[in-house]
């Protein structure tokens, strides 16, 4: 028995919008590939995760538990690579601190992007036993070979549609591939599941020869592990979809005879600086690190979310500075209509709220259609507006279970897009800006303005704003 939610999105398995469903009721199961922990993570990898944050946080919305596992690759050519380059002869002893710095960092980048801790980090060098035993299959079943050197090839020749996932025609791919110097393959795209020990890299033990796993095994192990088969998504960026995706749906269907073992496929594009694909050889790697030192974690969320997932998003520091101008905007309103529920009236004129409604009822129909955070984070921004212009001027024509009924659906919209993070004012900040404003509203009255502005001005200088609708003050407390 499954669930239909109102949720449609594109599967690039089926290469059609889709109604999502998870099967089994209440629970929604996914997979995201992980990083390969060498290096820094960048703003292209922030844009994967907190993508599929938000997708988790409104599947959470609508009532659903969610496993979302996320793996570390944290052994891989570059991890050894970088630790020659730092620990030189030592590198074979100490080559796990390189994946250790950079799954913290992770970890730190991710906590300040406010994503949410995954059901599952499984690690390879954690789950090589059930690799091993996968290749062993995968041997006996007759849809791997061993090489001369012991490596062990998947033959992509054996197995019933190779390419159609991806869109790839195997002869096209045959004939432009480089072959590389792995002489014991059949076929040059054959891929290893276990490759050979070479002198100074870290092993383990096999039946075959010592070495480790090769990378496509690694994730259909780990989340069919973790998920079962078959899980309800798997999800990456844009360039897992070939060859990494494709493998991975190979070695599942010569292992499971499932066509595919996630039933939705769903993938981030690419983003771009000044027109062109993040690289290290074009030398525009940004790293969050970077970023999060000059914004704060949900301008960038916002920055993300203001471009269609599926689309190529040009990045850019100007960017964030309108996305940061954004959230003071969003803050704003949720300060103020917070402050001014004391304010409501008992009753009276309900339709000054009926227009914002409008803007949670677009909200949600954009998430629905393909999940389209960019028209969404629109729709919460007017949404703001709106209760700045508009609500709270009128709040006293407003009763205050409208107005309680606005701040909820606001906070709700923005909790799915991970927006309004720090809402929490410390409790002190609140109680010393509520005494001071009731003094300069003494003075106001007392028509001692000089003193009253100096109020103004010194709780802005702490980071307070104050702002004056005809007799009443709120106030904006700007987080850091």
């Amino acid at each position: 028995m499954s669930q239909t939610l109102p949720l449609r999105i594109y599967n690039t398995a089926t290469k059609r919008m889709e109604q999502f469903s998870v099967r089994t009721p209440g629970i929604a199961s996914g997979y995201v590939c992980g990083i390969t922990p060498y290096d820094s993570v960048h703003v292209g990898h922030g844009r994967v995760y907190v993508f599929f944050d938000m997708f988790r946080r409104y599947l959470e919305r609508l009532g659903l538990q969610v496993r979302l596992v996320v793996n570390f690759t944290d052994i891989d050519d570059k991890i050894i690579n970088r630790a020659r380059e730092e620990f030189g002869a030592d590198s074979v002893k100490r080559w796990r601190e390189v994946p250790e710095r950079y799954i913290s960092e992770y970890f730190d980048v991710m906590r300040r992007l406010y994503v949410k801790p995954a059901y599952a980090y499984p690690r390879v060098t954690e789950n090589v036993e059930d690799m091993l035993g996968w290749i062993k299959a995968l041997v006996d079943k007759g849809f791997a070979y061993v090489a001369p050197d012991g490596s062990v090839y998947f033959e992509v020749g054996k197995v019933p549609r190779y390419g159609e996932f991806s869109g790839q025609r195997i002869e096209e791919l045959v004939a432009g591939a480089r072959v590389e110097p792995e002489p014991g393959k059949r076929n040059p795209l054959d891929f290893a599941l276990w490759k050979s020990w070479s002198p100074g890299e870290p092993w383990w033990d096999s039946p075959w020869c010592p070495g480790r796993p090769g990378w496509h095994l690694e994730c259909v192990v780990m989340s069919t592990k973790h998920l079962g088969v078959p899980f309800d998504f798997h999800g990456g960026g844009a360039d897992l979809i070939f060859p990494h995706h494709e493998n991975e749906i190979a070695i599942a269907r010569a292992m499971f005879g499932v066509d595919y073992f996630a039933r939705y496929w769903i993938h981030v594009g690419y983003l771009t600086v000044r027109g062109e694909k993040m690289s290290k050889s074009l030398g525009n790697i940004i790293t969050l690190r970077e970023v999060l030192s000059k914004y704060s974690g949900e301008a960038l969320r916002l920055a993300y979310a203001m471009s269609h997932y599926r689309k190529p998003m040009e990045f850019s520091f100007e960017l964030l500075d309108r996305a940061e101008d954004m959230v003071k905007t969003l803050y704003t309103a949720y300060d103020e209509l917070g402050q001014a529920v004391a304010d409501a009236g008992e009753g009276g004129s309900e339709p000054v709220v009926e227009p914002f409604y409008k803007y949670v009822e677009g909200f949600y129909e954009a998430l629905n259609d393909d999940f389209s955070t960019n028209e969404a984070a629109q729709r919460l921004y007017d949404a703001a507006r709106y209760i700045i212009s508009t609500v709270l001027h009128k709040i006293d024509k407003i009763s205050r279970e409208a107005v309680l009924d606005v701040l909820s659906k606001y906070v709700e919209m923005a909790d799915v897009l991970g927006l309004l993070e720090r809402r929490e004012v410390p409790k002190e900040v609140q109680e010393a800006v509520k005494a001071l404003v009731e003094a300069r509203a003494r003075l106001r009255q007392e028509r001692q303005y000089q003193l009253a502005d100096q109020i103004r001005e010194r709780l802005s200088a702490l980071g307070v704003d104050l702002h004056d609708f005809g007799q009443r003050t709120y106030y904006t407390y700007r987080r850091r």
